[in-house]
């Protein structure tokens, strides 16, 4: 499946905005190119507005009460320009071919919806119709943009959600591999140019695509040979526009990687400001970002440069070719030597010109479909990557842990050819306390880390009851569990969100008790909001006791079968860790405890 069509897949469950949306394009640019055409009459209304009943018509063509016209005795002062049209204009418009037939079809079609008794009544039927066609266009504008701008945003948030849910599949090896600022940009920057290439492919494309049509059809019903004369600079567009799309994309894909490294810099400074300003490094980290800017300056630079190098050439070619058929075109019209009136002329050029507006829109859909691939492409990189820890088909539900847990010959390597486990086997009874002591580095982590599976070694297995963890569904196996980590992860959420995280069925009795056993409903009554205070991103609002403490009420509260402590109380001073401490061995009454110690 290419790019293209699994982008604009997405659109599908969109269809029938997408169509009405598309309608009222259609519509849109059908009143816009007639109000264009209406000038032409409006014009020829105004000019004989003293010389004849129906002003649509020519001299020659009106029929007058007593038979013959009057004198045409035009006032001093009638502007000088009017006595440069042609004295016979209907000499000017041989009636042959289909072309002429359908120009003088759609001449008496406006003729009969304005046609009054005096002229100054057609003039005021003019004003109505105009005004009743520059309504429709802004009615139909809108009800398209209001549909494609539902379609875009709905899109938007269907690929962030889609992306965010394949995050939460994907296994510990893939973050590693990763970087933050990168995973952040597929959520939020690839999908935002994604989305604007929707906005230039479906809210451009069928307005711009239908009303180049209009207007093209009414130059070459006017005058065949002055639109293919015009058409000579088309393959030149048609190659250049090609030329920059393929640029684009490509400059494209590297703007966006500079973008994530910016993301990159900007989480990590904040992340670690306590860091930051202990080691002095704001000016070490201002460099830093500084540099990551002007990498993604120069990169876009690059993108806009190729970008806007397409309109200039346009709007050149589009001049040129404008100017020449304009003085070929106006000369004929001035001797009465050409085949269009006034009127013809005049939409001729007010169509041409009007043509150019929506042709660069065109022009530049490419370009900015180029730079859409390059997001989709690697938005559709995260989305296609495949989780290596996944469930067995035949996977079967653990029902709890009544016996031993047992690692048989584990052996691991984050990286190929660098073992972190060799040949490691032991084995853990319901109701134990195992430590695993050791100096950093040693892989106590990792030991741990294997039995909720996390990872899955390439060697050896896990076993619980006798069954692999391998052959069970994860939601059961994870149960089992409560993890305290090392390094504690809190929500920018309330005391109490945060101790209920993953156990949302919790009474307010079972959430108290929990944090008395973890020796925080101390301090969480003294602070401002008690358990509703918010405790700011990764709980900056509190201190590193305290953070833990709430971890550790949280694993608490899943009342599991089996316990993880990694370095738990590592951030605990000396009588919080005692309490603490007694509080666990409490909880170790007929539960299975794993803990991470240096000492």
């Amino acid at each position: 499946m290419s790019i293209y069509t699994r982008s604009f897949a997405f659109l599908k469950p969109y269809w029938l905005r997408i169509t009405t949306a598309s309608l009222s394009a259609l519509l849109y640019s059908v009143f816009s190119a007639l109000l264009i055409w209406m000038l032409g009459p409006l014009l020829m209304a105004l000019f004989d507005v003293s010389t004849s009943v129906n002003p649509l018509r020519s001299p020659s063509e009106q029929v007058y009460q007593n038979g013959s016209p009057p004198a045409l005795t035009p006032p001093d002062s009638m502007p000088l320009a009017s006595t440069t049209l042609p004295s016979n204009p209907e000499s000017a418009i041989p009636s042959v071919g289909a072309l002429t037939e359908i120009k003088e079809s759609i001449k008496a079609g406006v003729e009969s919806l304005v046609e009054a008794e005096t002229a100054l009544d057609t003039l005021f039927n003019f004003g109505l119709l105009i005004i009743f066609i520059v309504i429709a266009k802004n009615v139909f504008n809108y009800v398209q943009r209001f549909h494609m701008a539902f379609v875009q945003e709905s899109v938007a948030r269907d690929l962030r959600n889609i992306i965010f849910e394949k995050y939460q599949k994907l296994s510990f090896d893939y973050f590693h591999s990763q970087r933050t600022g990168s995973l952040m940009s597929r959520v939020t920057n690839d999908v935002l140019i994604l989305n604007q290439s929707l906005d230039v492919g479906f809210n451009h494309l069928v307005s711009d695509v239908s009303l180049v049509a209009l207007l093209a059809g009414f130059l070459l019903i006017i005058s065949w040979k002055l639109t293919l004369m015009a058409m000579i600079t088309l393959p030149i567009l048609v190659w250049f526009i090609y030329f920059i799309g393929k640029k684009i994309r490509k400059y494209s894909g590297r703007t966006q990687e500079r973008m994530a490294d910016i993301t990159t810099v900007l989480e990590e400074n904040i992340s670690n400001m306590r860091l930051v300003k202990a080691f002095g490094a704001e000016e070490k980290e201002t460099h830093k970002f500084h540099s990551a800017t002007s990498r993604y300056f120069r990169a876009l630079l690059k993108m806009v440069r190729v970008r806007h190098l397409s309109s200039p050439i346009n709007d050149t070619l589009a001049s040129i070719v404008g100017v020449v058929l304009l003085m070929f075109a106006g000369s004929a019209v001035m001797t009465g030597s050409g085949n269009m009136d006034a009127s013809d002329f005049f939409v001729f050029i007010v169509a041409m010109f009007s043509l150019i507006k929506p042709a660069k829109s065109l022009s530049t859909i490419h370009a900015r479909l180029q730079e859409g691939m390059a997001a989709a492409e690697r938005v559709f990189s995260a989305i296609d990557t495949e989780p290596r820890i996944i469930e067995a088909p035949n996977a079967v539900s653990l029902p709890g842990f009544r016996d031993k847990i047992v690692y048989q010959n584990i052996c691991f390597e984050y990286i190929p050819g660098e073992n972190v486990l060799s040949d490691v086997s032991f084995s853990v009874r319901r109701g134990e306390v195992v430590a695993l002591v050791g100096p950093s580095g040693g892989g106590k982590s990792t030991l741990v880390d294997l039995l909720p599976r996390f990872y899955d070694p390439q060697g050896g297995c896990i076993s619980i009851d006798g069954e692999d963890i391998r052959n069970v569904t994860l939601g059961s196996l994870r149960a089992l569990m409560g993890i305290v980590t090392q390094e504690t992860f809190l929500f920018n959420d309330t005391v109490r969100g945060n101790i209920l995280y993953g156990v949302e069925s919790a009474t307010e009795d079972e959430i108290i008790q929990a944090a008395s056993a973890a020796h925080a409903h101390g301090f969480i009554t003294e602070l401002p909001d008690k358990y509703e205070t918010k405790v700011g991103a990764r709980g900056v609002r509190l201190s590193g006791g305290q953070r833990q403490r709430l971890a550790i009420a949280r694993a608490l509260l899943r009342n599991p079968d089996i316990l993880i402590f990694d370095e738990a109380t590592s951030a605990l001073d000396t009588e919080s860790e005692h309490h603490v401490q007694e509080a666990i061995n409490n909880l170790m009454k007929n539960r299975t405890v794993l803990v991470i110690a240096h000492r």
